[in-house]
């Protein structure tokens, strides 16, 4: 470690971390968010605004063109994200293809981005809009943008449309992507249009950017579903230390850039007075206090300072002696992750880890670089930061501002000539961890008739039984969704013609169904070739609206085959636990003195326990395998309040809490 005036820079020996909790599921919690990130205009292609116009004077020249051409492979791309084993998909809106002119919107294009949403929630991936990264339309672009804050109505009448448009279906919403790189980079450095130097521009621009922000939150808040939406600021985070610690001039430029860069932002957010860049004073912005339900973190690197750093980013900057240059040419610092989210902690927010990666062509770097600062992320968890969520930037390679198409950030190669998408050895990584942390697959044993609700449904399976004004099962999968599930095996028994029509929006939906009548046990065997390793299994007659999250680090912390929730408070006895594991179990016998627990009907599952205890034929799932495993099966104990709607009292009763619970 590197100490100082300007804190701890530290620098851990990388050779000696034990990698082992993140690819065994044990390094974050199962609701965590995993995953990936892009923007518009470096991967749809066709795009027309202010950064094609810009590109002929960039660094490299390169025009952006077909880019990744998304929009014509949207559904290929779609493909690709769900094999990384993801369960979120932060992209940006294009307002130069939606509002291409003043208040002229393009239906075709609002409704590939409604389409876009569909099929990402048709996969069980929840979608993250960003609603401004780095792009205008020419018309905006040339009334000056965020120069003037008479244009800022412009961008919220585009952004409150598209609330209303994907809203009912879109929960998080990033308000602007980086701030200080739009300003610092447009109006210092000159490398991102308007490509201008002006410390007095940069001043307007950067306070209009948040009072945009601002005013955006406060009007999206206002509308329908805005209540329930989860609307924040993506701030980049660039750690600034002194290249020799023991100078002081190198220390002031590290605090100048520092206030400048980071704490002047994170202060506005706080405390609702904003400090641009360079300005003497602060201003109050009506709405930025407290304007952010979450705080988006984008980290990359951290920069050593001298007096005269280079304003150009072509020139390499400085680096320790041991720390390695990714493509880009600065450091791969994990490390100053940590930093960083202790930074946006002090907002006292949820944090979400909305970029991260590395320019990488050959791959050689990428791995290492996932593990780290993924190990970072994990070690911020357990000291208590709330940090919910990790996308890796990016998908694919793809079109890199200023950079054109030289860096490569993506977990797929792409050939450009051919558009070929090929999955990285660092892709596959990331889809394995996470894999193995991601909410385990939901199966619902929904085969059971409903033949004691009465004549209207003796034929029809009980989770399709109408309660509360929708069917059972889908009050059940509400339950799921809400728990970060977004994978569930419906197996419908031998009546599953009746689940045709059933549908869920934002879960990923497969039906089994059986040739016959098999029981519980044997409805398990017949779709064993559709399930997972480790699976959730319901009943779907019953209402458990029980926290996933203990039970399912409960399994994977104890390697368990079986993970059961058992209620001590039940008014029935069906079995025996001690020291956290199931004695004995009966369920016909349910008043046997000796019984302390009732099964409440939510258990975590490994296959194997199907394959190596199944069979052919009709079976009893609890009344084989819960004697075969006994004390093999751990015992989550929760005394939730559950409903089954076997029969009518049942059913009146769960009908009166779903009313009472809506009101």
């Amino acid at each position: 470690m590197v100490c100082g005036a300007m804190g701890v820079e530290e620098h851990r020996d990388w050779g000696n971390v034990d990698y082992a909790p993140l690819l065994n599921g044990q390094a974050f919690p199962p609701d965590f968010m995993w995953g990936v990130a892009t923007a518009s205009h470096q991967i749809e292609g066709g795009n027309t605004n202010n950064w094609s116009r810009f590109e002929p004077s960039s660094k490299s020249g390169q025009h952006s063109g077909d880019a990744c051409d998304h929009w014509n492979r949207r559904t290929e791309d779609m493909e690709l994200i769900q094999n990384l084993k993801v369960t979120h998909y932060r992209f940006s809106l294009e307002w130069s293809r939606i509002e291409p002119e003043m208040g002229v919107w393009n239906e075709d294009a609002i409704a590939w981005y409604s389409g876009l949403v569909d099929d990402l929630l048709q996969r069980g991936i929840q979608p993250m809009v960003t609603l401004h990264h780095f792009t205008n339309p020419l018309w905006w672009e040339d009334l000056g943008a965020f120069e003037k804050e008479a244009n800022i109505v412009y961008w919220i009448r585009f952004s409150t449309k598209m609330f209303e448009v994907l809203s009912d279906r879109v929960t998080w919403w990033c308000t602007i992507n980086e701030p200080a790189v739009y300003a610092s980079m447009g109006y210092v450095l000159g490398e991102f249009p308007p490509g201008e130097r002006s410390f007095r521009k940069t001043r307007n621009v950067s306070l209009n950017l948040m009072r945009a922000h601002a005013r955006c939150y406060r009007m999206l808040k206002s509308m329908e579903n805005g209540q329930k939406a989860n609307i924040g600021l993506v701030k980049n985070i660039n750690i600034f230390d002194p290249y020799r610690r023991w100078n002081p001039l190198h220390r002031i430029q590290a605090n100048l850039l520092d206030g400048m860069f980071n704490r002047c932002w994170l202060k506005g957010l706080k405390n609702g007075r904003f400090k641009p860049p360079s300005a003497f004073r602060s201003v109050a912005i009506e709405g930025l206090k407290s304007s952010s339900d979450f705080i988006g973190l984008n980290y990359y690197t951290h920069l050593l300072t001298t007096p005269f750093m280079p304003t150009k980013v072509e020139i390499d900057p400085l680096i320790r002696p041991w720390e390695e240059r990714t493509d880009f040419r600065y450091a791969m610092y994990a490390e100053g992750l940590k930093r960083a989210i202790e930074m946006v902690a002090n907002l006292n927010i949820p944090i979400i880890v909305t970029e991260n990666g590395v320019a990488d062509d050959d791959d050689d770097m990428r791995p290492e670089h996932v593990r780290r600062h993924l190990q970072i992320t994990s070690e911020a968890i357990a000291k208590g930061y709330d940090v919910r969520g990790f996308y890796h930037w990016t998908l694919m390679d793809n079109f890199e501002w200023a950079e054109g198409y030289d860096q490569r950030f993506g977990l797929y190669h792409v050939d450009f000539d051919t558009q070929k998408r090929t999955l990285r050895e660092s892709g596959a990584l990331y889809a394995s961890i996470a894999q193995h942390h991601r909410m385990p697959q939901v199966v619902v044993l929904a085969g059971g008739l409903g033949s004691r609700l009465g004549e209207k449904t003796k034929d029809m399976p009980k989770p399709l039984v109408e309660v509360g004004g929708k069917p059972m099962l889908a009050h059940i999968l509400d339950w799921v969704n809400g728990q970060g599930c977004n994978r569930v095996l419906i197996l419908t028994g031998h009546h599953g013609e009746k689940f045709d029509d059933f549908s869920y929006p934002g879960l990923e939906l497969s039906f089994v169904q059986e040739p016959h009548q098999l029981g519980t046990g044997g409805a398990l065997w017949n779709a064993r070739d559709e399930l997972e390793d480790e699976f959730i299994l319901l009943w779907g007659d019953d209402y458990h609206p029980i926290d996933y999250n203990p039970l399912v680090e409960l399994h994977r912390k104890t390697s368990s085959l079986l993970t059961m929730t058992v209620t001590p408070d039940h008014e029935e006895k069906n079995l025996q636990f001690e020291q956290g594991r199931l004695v004995a179990y009966n369920k016909e016998e349910i008043d046997i003195g000796r019984f302390n627990g009732y099964e409440a009907g939510t258990s975590v599952v490994r296959k194997s326990v199907v394959l190596d205890h199944g069979k052919e034929g009709t079976w009893s799932w609890e009344n084989t395998i819960y004697p075969a495993l006994s004390t093999e099966i751990h015992v989550h104990v929760d005394s939730t309040q559950f409903w089954d709607i076997g029969t009518p009292e049942r059913l009146e009763r769960l009908e009166k809490f779903f009313n009472e619970s809506s009101r």
